[in-house]
């Protein structure tokens, strides 16, 4: 038979302390007793020890179900292929788990067997650090009278109210939204400020490119809230409003009092499966994270690669410090460096826009220096036959005497000719003959004339040929010698084809990250990049905070994912820029690469 039920809400800005009683109807509860707390109980994910033991000052004696903000929590539904259900059990405790690094000594802990589909087990995953919750262990030292018999998530507990088929509720508890999807279990928890309804339907629209079997999306909020997200979901998800608007304007919200009755509901219902998890009043905090005040994050925790599935991180939070520490590590030479960068690709965005010019390409390019190579070719200049000593001799008087061409008097009376054998022989002339004067007058007088005119003609000719020699050699004088110069030739610097590896397609993870507001854009890059031929492909909403672009995470640049960056651009039509970050999206490195879908 039911009884009484208490049920304690802390969150981060109030605190709800309820009590309800069993009515007529089975596992129904009415609100008997109602306040609100309001104050500071979470410093992050931290619960603040000094005002849990304020609070608890103001609690009836009694035994109190606590619960918790589903941030606090994880809890996810992960899939695993085996023979049977031991094998799953063994499974989780021996590998998924400590790769996780989530453990019993730690972590609150609660796995449950959702469902099996020929050997395809749902597995749901729930998990609280012990850390978190050591303040309230503490606090409640003091006061012995208080009692808390489970700790339990939210959206857990309104199991009761919301339908069984796959769905996503959103309730508004203070000054915060929390989003969850839920069919057997729950996953993809989220948390907003009232003030940002409108980001939850960019969430629920991703969510149902992913997970196209989603029916509806429950609201147990104000009417603003309702308005917002009714008039940006109506092309994609039918929207039903389970609190009564029509009171909104009472004493106590009719969304919260619906939210409080379906969680007594859900407690008494063993089939809902609600994760309880009970104070280990033994546990110590650790040095270091007592120190720093800081736990684990689990909300990168990434499921095995199964089609279909996909998980969606909370989003990251970018304190401004770590920026300010960020910036200030920079030194003069980066920013420099990284300002430059940006101006080329600026450049280059505006002076080849038309191109589609790829800025991955752009960046990758390396700065060749301009090979000049001067070509030094000496040019001999032939040199000049030296003058040769002018023979006055050749200008004799040929009349006279013929051998005057000749330098050897015996070589002048004799001529060349050959003999039988072809050589050239020198044979003596036939004497000259001798012409005898008769002493007459005439004949004298004939010589005379003879010799004078022989004088004159020789005179004439030698003038004639002084004359031509001189103007034969000033305009030699005059003449530069032409000289044939060859051109010289600049080497032309080549450089040789590096060859681009192979890459094993089966063998890699992808996993891709939407950052952007188009509904389902995840989901449709991930059908491209299987066509491409990657057999495991997932998708998820971006954590972490990105410049507008797309990119590839990856652990280092080197050629193997220069590689796989080409035959992703190659099936997706996108342009990545490679970065070596894959921790952002993927700290446990179970992907090979994340896609990130900025623009």
């Amino acid at each position: 038979m039911p009884t009484d039920t208490r049920l304690l809400y802390i969150l981060a800005d109030l605190a709800y302390i309820t009590k309800l009683v069993p009515s007529k109807k089975a596992h129904e509860f009415v609100l008997s007793d109602f306040r609100q707390i309001n104050g500071e109980f979470l410093d992050e994910n931290t619960l603040i020890q000094k005002n849990l033991a304020k609070l608890f000052s103001k609690l009836e004696a009694g035994s109190y179900k606590l619960i918790l903000p589903d941030f606090l929590f994880t809890s996810t539904i992960v899939n695993i292929e085996l023979d049977n259900e031991e094998a799953v059990k063994e499974h989780l405790k021996s590998k998924l788990l400590p790769e996780l690094g989530i453990n019993d000594a730690d972590f609150y802990l609660d796995t449950t067997v959702l469902s099996n589909y020929k050997g395809s087990f749902k597995v749901q995953l729930t998990a609280l650090e012990k850390s978190v919750v050591a303040p309230l262990t503490e606090a409640l030292k003091d006061h012995k009278d208080v009692k808390i018999d489970g700790i339990s998530p939210l959206s857990w507990t309104t199991k009761s109210i919301i339908s069984l088929e796959p769905s996503v509720a959103i309730l508004q508890m203070g000054n915060h939204l929390f989003l969850a999807e839920h069919y057997i279990g729950v996953d993809q928890c989220y948390s907003v400020d009232v003030a940002e309804a409108e980001n939850f339907t960019e969430t629920v629209k991703t969510l149902k490119g992913v997970e196209s079997s989603l029916q509806t999306v429950y609201l147990l909020t104000n009417s603003l809230v309702d308005d917002a997200i009714k008039d940006k979901l109506k092309e994609t998800l039918p929207v039903q409003q389970l609190a009564d608007l029509a009171s909104e304007g009472g004493n106590m919200p009719s969304y919260v009092r619906q939210i409080i009755e379906a969680g007594a509901k859900t407690y008494s219902i063993p089939e809902f499966l609600l994760p309880q998890f009970t104070l280990d009043k033994d546990y110590e905090v650790k040095a270091d994270k007592k120190d720093n005040n800081e736990t684990e994050d689990l909300s990168n925790l990434v499921k095995p690669a199964v089609v279909g599935e996909a998980v969606l991180p909370a989003p990251l939070e970018v304190k401004a410090e770590e920026i300010a520490a960020s910036v200030e590590s920079l030194d003069e030479e980066d920013e420099e460096e990284a300002e430059d960068k940006v101006e080329e690709i600026k450049e280059v965005k505006e002076t080849k826009k038309a191109d589609d010019v790829e800025l991955e390409e752009v960046k990758a390019w390396p700065d060749f220096p301009t090979a000049k190579v001067e070509a030094k070719q000496e040019v001999k200049m032939p040199e000049l036959e030296k003058e040769k000593d002018i023979d006055f001799s050749q200008f004799a008087n040929l009349a006279l005497d013929p051998s005057v061409f000749s330098k050897n008097k015996s070589v002048a009376n004799s001529q060349l000719a050959k003999d039988g054998k072809g050589e050239m022989k020198i044979t003596d002339l036939p004497e000259k003959t001798v012409i005898k004067n008769h002493n007459d007058g005439a004949s004298v007088s004939k010589m005379i004339l003879i010799g004078l005119l022989s004088f004159v003609i020789t005179i004439a000719l030698g003038a004639g040929l002084a004359f031509t020699y001189v103007k034969w050699t000033a305009t030699s004088s005059n003449t530069k010698p032409v000289v044939e110069v060859q051109p010289s030739v600049t080497p032309v610097a080549t450089t040789t084809p590096t060859l681009t590896p192979e890459i094993v397609k089966a063998d890699y993870t992808i996993l891709v990250v939407n950052a952007t507001t188009k509904a389902g854009y995840a989901g449709t890059i991930v059908a491209k990049v299987k066509e491409g031929g990657f057999d495991n492909v997932s998708a998820k909403n971006a954590k972490g905070i990105y410049e507008p672009g797309d990119y590839l995470l990856v652990q280092e640049d080197n050629a193997i994912n220069q590689a796989l960056l080409k035959e992703l651009e190659k099936a997706t039509s996108l342009t990545l820029t490679l970065k070596a970050d894959i921790a952002t999206e993927d700290s446990s490195s179970k992907s090979s690469a994340v896609i990130v879908l900025g623009q």
